[in-house]
Formats: structure tokens, C-alpha cells, sequence
């Protein structure tokens, strides 16, 4: 493991529910009126050259779009999953560095063909989460920063910062980015065609 991947005790009280998928390019284009992808042909692929604002933008007008044709109610909103959230979800109950064989579940830098490759093609986590682990890296909410000392509730990362969080690894990575505990960070205007997301439906906060 890296040095800021320590242990510590993260207990969630708010309920949540994450996509079972990165979002598609035609689900972005859907929303957005575009796909910026780099890998073209196949309009399953998970978007990527997104960066955190645009993934935030996304989830904001999925929501919009939802509340007016009546699918989501008042109170109720998609959005990035907290760092916790994320590695809670992909985890699904396990606590070894995957949820499974690598080549069973995820497309990295072994396997890929150094590209990215449609959606839940690989098997899933027990709770039904496709491609936690590569495909491409996913950005959550959080600013990057030093994990709690201590236990934590609910948390959301710090304040403020430079960077904001990706989880699970790409297509481009090696077997050891590929693992439920990985971390990166990422200006929040940045964009690379490794990069995508999935968003978390929740209660508003």
C-alpha cells in the first residue's frame, strides 16, 4: 500500500446508492449535448477526459433533467460519492486489496489493450458494482488530503485544498493502481482520457 492509504475506523450513517456503472458516453451526451472522449466507437465506453467540475456539472443537470420529467423527487439529488462512500461501495463487504481476481473484474494495463472498454463486461462486486477496479479512474467530492487519525463519521474530506480525489485504477495502470484502497489526485479543471466517474444518488445535504 502507499503511505496515505492508512487504516482507520469510517462509519456512514446517511443512506446512499451509487450507479452500477461509470457513466456511458451516450448517457454524457445525453446530459451534456457532448462526448469528449478520446475513445470513440462504442458509445458504452465510460466517458473519460471529464474533469471534476464537468463530472459535477453532469450530476447537477442529471438531476434538473430527473426533478422535470418527474423521475427524481424534490429533495433527493445526484452527485459525486464521498471518498468514503466510494471505497465502502467498492469494497461490498470485503477487506483483502480487490473484491476478486483482477482479470475477472477489471480492465488495467494487463488486459485492456490499452484502451478503454464498454461498461459491466467484467464480473461485479457482490453488491452489483461493475468496474470499481480500472477502466478508469473515478473522481469523488472530496479534496485530497491525510486521512483522520482517529475514527470518523460521515466524512467528507478537508475543507479546501488543490486537488480532488480518483479511486480504482484505469486501463492504463498497472495491477498494483487496481485495488480498493488506491488513491489519486487531481487539479479539478483536470482532463486525461483515464479519467471518469460515476455518480451517487442521495438525500440532499
Amino acid at each position: 500500500r502507499n503511505l496515505d492509504e492508512g487504516g482507520h475506523t469510517v462509519r456512514l450513517t446517511e443512506e446512499f446508492w451509487l450507479s452500477d456503472h461509470e457513466v456511458t458516453q451516450s448517457e454524457y451526451q445525453a446530459v451534456m449535448g457532448n462526448t469528449p472522449s478520446s475513445f470513440t466507437g462504442d458509445l458504452n465506453r465510460p466517458v473519460e477526459q471529464v474533469s471534476w467540475e464537468e463530472s459535477v456539472e453532469y450530476c447537477r443537470k442529471l438531476t434538473a433533467k430527473q426533478r422535470a420529467e418527474g423521475i427524481l423527487p424534490d429533495g433527493w439529488e445526484w452527485r459525486l460519492p464521498t471518498e468514503a462512500e466510494w471505497e465502502y461501495a467498492a469494497r461490498a463487504g470485503t477487506t483483502g486489496p480487490r473484491y476478486g481476481e483482477l482479470d475477472a473484474i477489471g480492465w488495467y494495463d494487463g488486459n485492456s489493450g490499452s484502451q478503454t472498454h464498454p461498461v459491466s463486461q467484467k464480473a461485479a462486486n457482490a453488491w452489483g458494482l461493475y468496474d470499481m477496479m480500472g477502466n478508469v479512474w473515478e473522481w469523488c467530492s472530496d479534496w485530497s488530503g491525510d486521512y483522520p487519525t482517529g475514527s470518523v463519521t460521515d466524512p467528507m474530506g478537508p475543507s479546501s485544498g488543490s486537488g480532488r480525489v480518483g479511486r480504482g485504477g484505469s486501463w492504463s495502470d498497472g495491477a498494483r493502481f487496481a485495488r480498493s484502497a488506491i488513491r489519486r489526485r487531481g487539479h479539478p479543471g483536470f482532463r486525461y482520457l483515464f479519467l471518469g466517474f460515476r455518480p451517487a444518488l442521495s438525500s440532499v445535504r
